[in-house]
Order: structure tokens, then C-alpha cells, then sequence
């Protein structure tokens, strides 16, 4: 597993980043680290994937070795700007007023700073008087929304080159491009639209935001299940007609769909430069955390090799 202290797994939605971001840290704590698993804003579906009721608002425990949270955006504006003034009663009176919160909601990147600050002290600190986290992974928005995330030091960096704020601005910034630091795993399924999406993010992330990035991932991969001669007995059936049609449809199917993998993993691989770390479609009516297996497993062993 990566020796980052934080994994950021993003994609396109619907390409299946928060699950992908639950095997990762799966995986990260089978290893023995200590892992805080982070949601952003809204609840979604990392409580169900957990099978917890709802995550809180602070690092609570949920497995061995595996901490989860729901960042909640208006608590960690109000833990930055805290942070900020040396004066207590200065902060309090900031934040109780209305027309505080309305401007700094404005101001472009102002939230944005907040939320990575508020990672980044639960990396030094899981809580009162306990050690940090081995491993940080953020289930971050998807695509259209973690650039501007992960950009939001750029952004307000025109706004406070001096001072706490530009210092705070400028550490996120420094970590953020640190490859021992910091990792972005890039999520995409065997779909044109997915794996399109996945390249403009990688570009963006790689060579706007100089972010260091993991191998692709390509999620919901068809595994290889027929040898080449299978194949060719599947087309001899298909224009003899030996086999039942359903068994023949759904071999025609798999076929298909693994054709698509490769496919896709090729164009990635010829665009980003990186083979893409396949993790196999799940046959199940369900996600949660004993389903992960597969994909953990997919993971260690794709991200080690």
C-alpha cells in the first residue's frame, strides 16, 4: 500500500470512487495502520458500505484500526478561523455573525482551505490527547468539484500572501504536492465517458496542480474468464447453433465487456502513461464491508506491482 499520508480518491460520479475509497482503506488497515476514512459534506453511501447507522461529525471508531468521519464544511470554517485568531472571544464574535459567514462563503477557495485544514489536523491529531492517523483517505467529491478543492490554495493564495492565513495556504500547498505526503487515485469504470473524464482529471490534477498521483484505477473490470480457444468455440457455436442461447448470450456477453476492459486500459495507459490497476466488478446484490475483499486484495497487489 502507498506510504502517503493521504489518499484522495476521486472520479467522475457514478464510477464507483466511494467504494473504491473503502477497499483502499480496507486494505490500509489489514496492513495494521491506523486509518481515518473521510466523507465530505452530505452523508452518502460510505455508512451503508461501513454498515454503520450514520458517521459523526468527529473520527469515531468503526473497525479495528479503521476511524470514519462526515467532514462537515460549516464546523471546519468554524475550527479554521479558530485557528487563526490567537483570541478566543475575537473568533466567537466572528463566527456568530451572519454577515461573516455569508462573505467568507463568498470568497472563492475560503471553504475549500478550511475542509484540507481540517484533514490535515486530524492527521496530526485522530482527537483530544490521541496520535494522529497512519493513513488519511478522502473520499473526495467527484471530479468537477476536487479540482477546485485541491486548487483552492492557488486560489486564495492571491488573498493572503502574509500572515497566519498565508502561512496555513502555503504548508497545504507544500503537502499537497509532497509525493511522500500526499497521493490521488483516479477512478474510472469501461466506459468512454468515465475513462474521458478520467484523463482530463489527471491532466489537470498531474499538470495544473502538479498533485502526485497513484496508477489509474479501473473499477468494475470484467475479469478474463474464457481462454482463447473457449473463444473460439463461443463463435463456433454462435454460427452453429450448439449451445443454448441464454449460456451463448451470456458468454457473448462476458466476452464483450472484457474486450471493453482491455480496451479502455489501453487508452489509458497510452494517455496517462501508467497501466491502469483493474479491480473486478462485484457480483453481488450488495456493498458492504466483507464485499470489499476482492477489491482490496486487487489493490495491494496491483499497487505493488
Amino acid at each position: 500500500m502507498p506510504g502517503a499520508r493521504l489518499a484522495i480518491v476521486t472520479g467522475k460520479g457514478g464510477v464507483g470512487k466511494t467504494t473504491v475509497a473503502a477497499a483502499l482503506a480496507r486494505a490500509a488497515a489489514a496492513e495494521g495502520r491506523r486509518v481515518l476514512l473521510v466523507e465530505i459534506a452530505e452523508a452518502g453511501r460510505l455508512a451503508a458500505v461501513l454498515e454503520v447507522e450514520r458517521l459523526s461529525s468527529e473520527p469515531a471508531s468503526v473497525r479495528r484500526d479503521l476511524f470514519a468521519v462526515a467532514l462537515d464544511e460549516s464546523a471546519a470554517l468554524e475550527h479554521f478561523v479558530e485557528g487563526l485568531l490567537p483570541l478566543r472571544f475575537l473568533s466567537r464574535q466572528l463566527l456568530s455573525s451572519e454577515t461573516f459567514r455569508i462573505v467568507a462563503a463568498a470568497v472563492p477557495g475560503i471553504l475549500e482551505i478550511a475542509v484540507l485544514a481540517q484533514i490535515e489536523h486530524w492527521m496530526q491529531r485522530g482527537g483530544p490527547g490521541k496520535r494522529g492517523f497512519d493513513l488519511v483517505v478522502l473520499d473526495a467529491p467527484a471530479s468537477g468539484h476536487s479540482v477546485p478543492l485541491l486548487s483552492s490554495p492557488r486560489t486564495v493564495s492571491g488573498l493572503a500572501a502574509i500572515g497566519p492565513l498565508g502561512d496555513t495556504v502555503r504548508r497545504i500547498s507544500r503537502n499537497l504536492r509532497d509525493p511522500a505526503r500526499t497521493l490521488a487515485f483516479v477512478v474510472a469504470i469501461p466506459e468512454q465517458w468515465a475513462v474521458a473524464e478520467a484523463i482530463e482529471l489527471v491532466d489537470s490534477l498531474r499538470d495544473d496542480l502538479a498533485v502526485p498521483l497513484a496508477r489509474p484505477i479501473l473499477n468494475a473490470a470484467f475479469p478474463r474468464r474464457f481462454s482463447r480457444g473457449d473463444e473460439a468455440l463461443i463463435d463456433e457455436a454462435a454460427r452453429t447453433g450448439t449451445i443454448d442461447t441464454d449460456l451463448l448470450v451470456a458468454g457473448r456477453y462476458f466476452l464483450e465487456r472484457r474486450k471493453a476492459v482491455q480496451n479502455h486500459a489501453k487508452t489509458l495507459k497510452h494517455q496517462i502513461g501508467q497501466r491502469p490497476v483493474e479491480l473486478p466488478f462485484v457480483f453481488s446484490p450488495t456493498m458492504v464491508w466483507e464485499d470489499l475483499d476482492p477489491l482490496s486484495d486487487a489493490l495491494r497487489a496491483g499497487l505493488a506491482s
